[in-house]
């Protein structure tokens, strides 16, 4: 019965991560979004790479969440080659060969709990980038798929097979990054939004 629930739980997380994807895609098309290739590449490696190390750790279909985020990033990392962010900051550049350095020092440790916790700074390497460009234009990413996150995470952490350390801290790192990206992108439209009031 326990592992139905888990089975139910996955398949809900799996599929919340499948309609976020489809939101950001439409949102994308539409430019209304301009995604940031180092973000999505780096979600790309770092999805992979957890989503083994969950499964080696029988994170049953807990792990089904991470599997969605390998598919999606690497999609919209293919995406971003054409339509993507254009300005890319010395600050994203150091962001981004950071995150590929502890990717490296990643795959040379053969304790799985470090290992995700490498992972999850990695995560907050991987997410400054569109941090920065959303503050500067916070209408130009749309908060559909942080905010599915979010949810599917939090489901796909309900939905763990073995919870321990290994296989829920990524998940939570990627919770805690997603609530300060879209707090941060609303914060910034507001105050957007009523300077340009003042100026009417």
């Amino acid at each position: 019965m326990a592992y139905d629930y888990h089975i139910i739980l996955g398949a809900i997380a799996a599929l919340l991560g499948l309609l976020g994807y489809g939101l950001y895609f439409r949102s994308i098309f539409r430019g209304e979004t301009r995604p940031h290739l180092f973000t999505w590449l780096i979600y790309f490696l770092i999805d992979i790479i957890v989503f083994a190390a969950q499964i080696m750790k029988g994170a049953g279909p807990g792990a089904w969440t991470t599997l969605t985020g390998v598919i999606g990033s690497l999609c919209v990392s293919f995406i971003a080659l054409r339509l993507g962010e254009k300005h890319i900051t010395k600050t994203d550049w150091i962001s981004f060969i950071a995150a590929l350095c502890a990717i490296v020092l990643w795959q040379t440790t053969n304790n799985p709990l470090i290992a995700i916790v490498i992972a999850a700074t990695i995560n907050f390497l991987a997410i400054f980038p569109t941090l920065r460009k959303s503050y500067s234009n916070p209408y130009q990413e749309s908060i559909s798929i942080w905010v599915v996150d979010i949810m599917r995470f939090g489901l796909g952490i309900t939905a763990l097979v073995s919870l321990n350390w290994t296989t829920a801290l990524f998940p939570s790192a990627v919770i805690t990054a997603n609530v300060l990206l879209v707090g941060m992108i609303l914060i910034r439209r507001h105050i957007l939004t009523r300077d340009k009031a003042f100026q009417g």
